[in-house]
C-alpha cells in the first residue's frame, strides 16, 4: 500500500474517531470532567432534552450554544426584573444591561460562526463568560448578595465554558 494513502486513510479515520463518539452521554462525560463541577454541569447539559441526542461534538456545540443563548436570555430578563425592583443599584443596572448584553451578544455570534469559522466561534462561547464575572465583581463592589443572581452568573460561566470547550473539539 502506498505510503501517503495509508497516512491519509489514517487522518481521516482519525478525524471521525474525535467527531463520532460513541454515544451523548460520553460527549457529556468528556465536556463534564473539564470543568471544575462536574455534577453541575451534568445537571445542566441534562436540563435539556435535546442536547443528550448529540451524536458528535458539532451536534452538541450547536445545542449548547442554543441553549446558553436562550438561558442568558432569560437570565437577562430576569435581572432587568430585578433592576426594576431595585432601581438605585448601578451594579445590578450594569449586569442587566451592558454584562448580559454582551453575554448574548457573544453567544448569538458563536451561533453563527459555528459552521464556518469554530475557532472564531470557540472564541465567542469563551468571551461569554466575562459578563458573569464582570456582574459578580460590580456587585461586589456595592457589596450586594443575591444568591439568584450568583447562581444565575455561576451557571452561565459553565455554559460559556461548556460551549468553548467542545467548539474547540471541531475540526
Amino acid at each position: 500500500m502506498n505510503p501517503s494513502l495509508f497516512f491519509t486513510l489514517s487522518l481521516i479515520l482519525t478525524s471521525y474517531a474525535i467527531i463520532l463518539p460513541a454515544s451523548g452521554a460520553n460527549l457529556f462525560d468528556e465536556l463534564c470532567k473539564k470543568v471544575n463541577d462536574n455534577g453541575r454541569c451534568l445537571q445542566i447539559l441534562k436540563a435539556d432534552p435535546k442536547l443528550v441526542t448529540a451524536k458528535n461534538y458539532g451536534e452538541l456545540s450547536k445545542y449548547i450554544l442554543q441553549f446558553a443563548l436562550k438561558k442568558s436570555i432569560e437570565g437577562q430578563n430576569f435581572l432587568k426584573g430585578v433592576m426594576k425592583t431595585n432601581p438605585s443599584s448601578a451594579a445590578i443596572k450594569e449586569c442587566a444591561t451592558f454584562d448580559y448584553d454582551g453575554v448574548v451578544g457573544s453567544f448569538r455570534s458563536a451561533l453563527g460562526e459555528l459552521k464556518e469559522d469554530s475557532m472564531t466561534a470557540s472564541y465567542d462561547a469563551k468571551v461569554s463568560g466575562d459578563g458573569p464575572t464582570t456582574c459578580d465583581r460590580a456587585l461586589a463592589a456595592e457589596k450586594i448578595s443575591n444568591p439568584a443572581i450568583s447562581a444565575l452568573n455561576k451557571d452561565i460561566f459553565l455554559l460559556s465554558n461548556l460551549a468553548s470547550f467542545a467548539t474547540d473539539m471541531l475540526p
